[in-house]
């Protein structure tokens, strides 16, 4: 590869591990201030629209904003693993080390958050129609993810065969 492409990959590697450790913070400030934020945007009808009537406990507003809450906290739990394995693959791209299987475990790793966070929200959607909205994007992203992961794996498996018989 020559010095110019090494260079601008680099740069984008620095850019996306900035911008993780940025999302990083941002996560935690969710976190931290998710509490006032939901109750803001719950309180201004911003999100609160939609339920489902079928179930006796939703129709308190107040148990579905609670199921809204630990939505919300258990979305940001599972965005903490997928963090740290964008950063992790980063660096291990920063490496030379692209076909690895260690990129493929990380890979999973994203791909099974994302879908955990699609069941969480989906789940939620009882409460929120709202959740919905991240539940597709968790889906999408996950099975992105997946498919990405499954062609480096197929293309670790064909250098070893390479290898070998060379």
């Amino acid at each position: 590869m020559s010095h110019s492409n090494q260079s601008r990959y680099s740069i984008w590697l620095n850019l996306t591990i900035a911008a993780s450790i940025v999302f990083l913070f941002c996560v935690l400030l969710g976190d931290i201030f998710g509490l006032p934020f939901c109750e803001y945007t719950w309180g201004d009808h911003l999100i609160s629209y939609g339920y489902v009537s079928a179930i006796p406990f939703l129709a308190s507003e107040k148990a579905r904003f609670y199921v809204f809450l630990a939505c919300f906290y258990l979305s940001t739990a599972l965005t903490y693993p997928i963090i740290f394995a964008v950063i992790g693959l980063v660096r291990n791209i920063k490496k030379d080390k692209i076909f690895d299987k260690a990129n493929t475990r990380l890979m999973t790793m994203i791909a099974l958050c994302c879908f955990l966070i699609c069941v969480v929200c989906t789940i939620g959607a009882i409460a929120c129609y709202m959740l919905c909205v991240i539940a597709m994007i968790g889906l999408f992203v996950g099975l992105i993810v997946q498919c990405v992961q499954m062609v480096m794996d197929r293309a670790i498996d064909m250098r070893n065969e390479l290898d070998l018989t060379v």
